[in-house]
């Protein structure tokens, strides 16, 4: 299975946070409690990969967008996909000699990073970042970022606090991951949808329980598509999923089904009124200007 972000018709596909938390558990199945060796094909993270070679990858973990592999007795590995980067993670039956294998699996040379064990293999492609932090530099990385939703140990109300006291949009504010660590573009046009808020309002003129629903409902689809593998956030998908992922079976890939992300111009699902986009900070919103009315107070 292969984590992958690219841009398709003007929309950016940067890895949400969903992806990379379920990236973390693809890791820790296939190589936690094991000596990993590291190595990198394109040579130009070798330096680094062999102060990790051979050690034991002790847990991958995630917070938002940043996936951090942490290895006993040496440096954490961080790794931000961004908008073209790979990580695919997969089992491999190559032959094995004399305690290793016969023969490795072959690298095409674009594999910043590789790790191989007897049973798995990972390699990591086009990453925004890739580097070694020691535990000073995984502190400080963690205090930049905001709580994540599907941290079971955050504090919703922290996010919460800091999305109320700003003036700034909440459309911005959904995707500033100092404020919120995990949410993108697809998620925040469609929670806000949800929520019927305009990306337009500033966050201090969004009541309190409302702003705690949308952090509520940013977990439960979060949840949903980490466990199913791809975004859904319509609701009769999200039903219909539903008894998947209760037999803990994979989701079938239906046609996406959006309620504003991607459709401008097209009619509002809900009322008809056509889809509104504009640009927000680096990436572009979608709204219903009927359901998502400007409304200040």
């Amino acid at each position: 299975m292969e984590t992958c972000c690219a841009t398709k018709g003007g929309t950016s596909k940067v890895a949400e946070g969903h992806t990379i938390h379920a990236l973390a558990a693809r890791l820790n199945t296939a190589f936690a409690g094991q000596p990993v060796r590291v190595s990198s094909p394109q040579h130009t993270f070798a330096a680094e990969a062999g102060r990790l070679n051979g050690h034991e990858m002790r847990q991958a973990s995630a917070h938002g967008k940043n996936l951090l592999v942490a290895f006993a007795d040496a440096p954490t590995l961080h790794v931000h996909l961004g908008m073209f980067g790979s990580f695919s993670v997969r089992a491999h039956k190559r032959a094995i000699r004399d305690g290793w294998l016969r023969t490795e699996p072959p690298a095409s040379g674009s594999e910043r990073l590789r790790l191989l064990t007897l049973t798995h293999l990972g390699d990591l492609r086009r990453p925004m970042q890739c580097r070694l932090l020691d535990d000073d530099g995984v502190a400080a990385l963690l205090d930049r970022l905001g709580p994540d939703p599907l941290a079971p140990e955050q504090d919703p109300d922290a996010a919460v606090r800091v999305l109320h006291r700003s003036r700034r949009e909440i459309g911005l504010l959904l995707v500033d991951q100092s404020v919120v660590a995990g949410i993108g573009n697809v998620y925040r046009a469609e929670l806000l949808f949800r929520a019927g808020l305009s990306p337009w309002l500033p966050g201090s003129a969004v009541d309190l329980n409302l702003l705690r629903t949308l952090w509520s409902d940013a977990t439960y689809l979060m949840s949903i598509a980490t466990a199913a593998g791809w975004i859904i956030t319509d609701t009769r998908q999200v039903e219909q999923a539903a008894p998947y992922l209760d037999r803990g079976e994979r989701v079938p890939r239906w046609p996406k089904v959006y309620a504003v992300y991607g459709r401008a111009g097209q009619p509002c699902r809900r009322c008809g009124t056509p889809i509104d986009s504009a640009a927000q900070g680096r990436q572009r919103i979608f709204w219903c200007p009927r359901c998502q009315p400007f409304v200040d107070d």
